[in-house]
């Protein structure tokens, strides 16, 4: 996975996704100055929640709608993704249009908006045959490519999968397993979204839970339930 696996896109969700559910057109300070500090900290807290972008929307929903009884925010969100189907979909197009308008108007500042982790950064630079690794995400193919020049590592543009072909990460490690002949059991899929990891787990796919990345204990009790090993950045040398 990419978002909360390689980078930390947690500031640019942050704003992009305040924006789109405020139906702006453009993002007109792009130093979060609008963002009361209150906001921000609790979208941050709650970010776990959220899968492919659409869920953002639920997510502020939750936050704005619901202020008074933020102690149940979790509850709420599910209860909205339910209730409120298909009422995201202005939303998402809001979402990709600002994304992309923040980054050909303020390309450094948006690169900077999405970190990644040291160690994850360092340990991609030192593996010179990088053949086996791909990248599955919800984000852009071009923005993945982007952000993995700026940090000057190379990765197969073919090996990177985003969301212009599909969200669904099954369907994803099946196009790979296609186009590149590579059998299920030599495949290791980490992923900070124990939901992900759950599905390929049905279709023969063995994973692990990142979890520096966006997730609760919540999620660490699932992966124990469905025996999928939670690990540390620490780990990954020793796994890739």
């Amino acid at each position: 996975d990419f978002d909360g696996v390689i980078c930390d896109s947690i500031d640019e969700c942050l704003l992009v996704s305040y924006n789109a559910f405020n139906e702006k057109s453009t993002i007109d300070n792009i130093d979060f100055s609008d963002i009361q500090e209150g906001i921000a900290n609790n979208f941050k807290h709650y970010r776990y929640l959220v899968g492919p972008a659409k869920d953002f929307y639920f997510l502020w929903k939750s936050i704005f709608v619901h202020r008074e009884t933020l102690i149940d925010i979790a509850n709420i969100y599910l209860e909205l993704k339910k209730s409120d189907i298909n009422q995201e979909l202005p939303f998402v197009e809001r979402f990709y249009t600002l994304r992309e308008q923040l980054k050909k108007k303020y390309f450094n500042h948006w690169a900077s908006l999405n970190p990644f982790y040291e160690e994850i950064k360092n340990l991609l630079i030192k593996i010179k045959d990088k053949q086996n690794l791909f990248i599955l995400t919800a984000k852009d193919t071009d923005s993945v490519v982007d952000l993995l020049n700026e940090n000057n590592i190379d990765i197969r543009h073919s090996h990177i999968y985003g969301r212009e072909i599909n969200l669904d990460k099954r369907h994803l490690i099946n196009k790979m397993i296609k186009n590149h002949g590579i059998s299920k059991k030599d495949i290791v899929f980490i992923d900070d979204n124990i939901s992900n990891l759950i599905e390929v787990k049905k279709i023969g796919i063995s994973g692990f839970l990142a979890t520096w990345g966006y997730n609760s204990d919540y999620d660490k009790n699932e992966a124990d339930k469905n025996d999928i090993i939670p690990i540390k950045l620490s780990d990954l040398q020793s796994i890739l």
